[in-house]
């Protein structure tokens, strides 16, 4: 991203957040990048920008969107999702984030990452329906070591909002709450990408469930899939049920155009670098062949 970019990005985005409710949670958890390099340049890059731009106003009107542009070695397949208890609001801050960051995987053709508060991946086939893969992880928070009851605590809720989700739409939260001195108390949230149908959303929970819990006795693990997303925590970070008026909307409209503007920056800079690097590499190659 230019000097501009970085400087207008965090101030923009301080800003816009004066008038969420909630928290839109767009710190970066995981970005992925693929390791096979981009076929064609010339095609690649605008039928990325087409398929950030599609997906970005279906984010806008529901929360999620995925997007083809292209075909062949150039195509491009997106998939952006918020988690389900973002606000409208929150949900395209945390787009916007994550469409300023993901171009950095260039010039590799493929990208995912993970946010507390939304998801998005790019690839050149097809994976919309793809719920479980090599690049499954957890992160496991190492701060705060809990004992046993919180470790109860966090089993039920984890039980909880995996049974539900699937049959939710993809998505629930759940609490687990312990009374007493010590906060003992478990926060969960489960979310599925909605491309996935009932059967293989609770595939991938379970599977995720079942090495999130691998994280106890930290008080916080996040299960990042390649179709869901899990986390627990002791400290609630849950967003209420929020709703978004006209006024909200305009603001989310603002929202994504800065955000577009900013990933055009941001490509236009690291497909230029990448460029200038290779014509001084070749340069400097073909010096020494004479």
């Amino acid at each position: 991203m230019s000097t501009v970019g970085l400087i207008v990005h965090p101030l923009v985005f301080m800003f816009l957040y004066g008038f969420t409710r909630g928290d839109p949670r767009s710190e970066t958890v995981e970005v992925m990048c693929g390791r096979q390099l981009e076929h064609n340049t010339t095609a690649y890059v605008p039928n990325f920008l087409a398929v950030m731009d599609n997906i970005g106003n279906q984010i806008r009107a529901s929360g999620f969107g995925r997007s083809t542009v292209g075909s062949g070695p150039d195509g491009n397949y997106g998939l952006g999702q918020c988690y389900g208890d973002l606000s409208s609001l929150d949900c395209a801050l945390c787009y916007a984030e994550a469409r300023t960051v993901l171009p950095k995987c260039f010039p590799y053709n493929s990208g995912r990452i993970f946010l507390d508060g939304c998801f998005m991946r790019s690839e050149n086939y097809s994976f919309f329906t793809e719920y479980t893969g090599p690049e499954d992880k957890v992160k496991c928070g190492n701060t705060t070591r809990k004992g046993r009851v919180f470790g109860q605590m966090a089993q039920q809720a984890l039980q909880e909002a995996t049974d539900k989700a699937p049959g939710n739409g993809g998505y629930a939260k759940a609490s687990a709450l312990k009374s007493g001195g010590l906060n003992d108390s478990a926060y969960v949230l489960a979310n599925c990408w909605r491309t996935l149908n009932e059967s293989s959303c609770r595939a991938c929970l379970k599977n995720g469930s079942a090495s999130v819990v691998g994280c106890l006795p930290w008080s916080e693990g996040r299960a990042l899939n390649t179709g869901c997303f899990l986390r627990f925590s002791d400290t609630n970070f849950l967003n209420a049920d929020q709703s978004s008026g006209l006024g909200r909307r305009r603001i989310i409209a603002m929202v994504v155009a800065i955000g577009s503007a900013l990933m055009v920056i941001g490509v236009g800079l690291t497909v230029g670098v990448f460029m200038w690097k290779q014509r001084k590499l070749n340069k400097k190659r073909g010096k020494r062949v004479y």
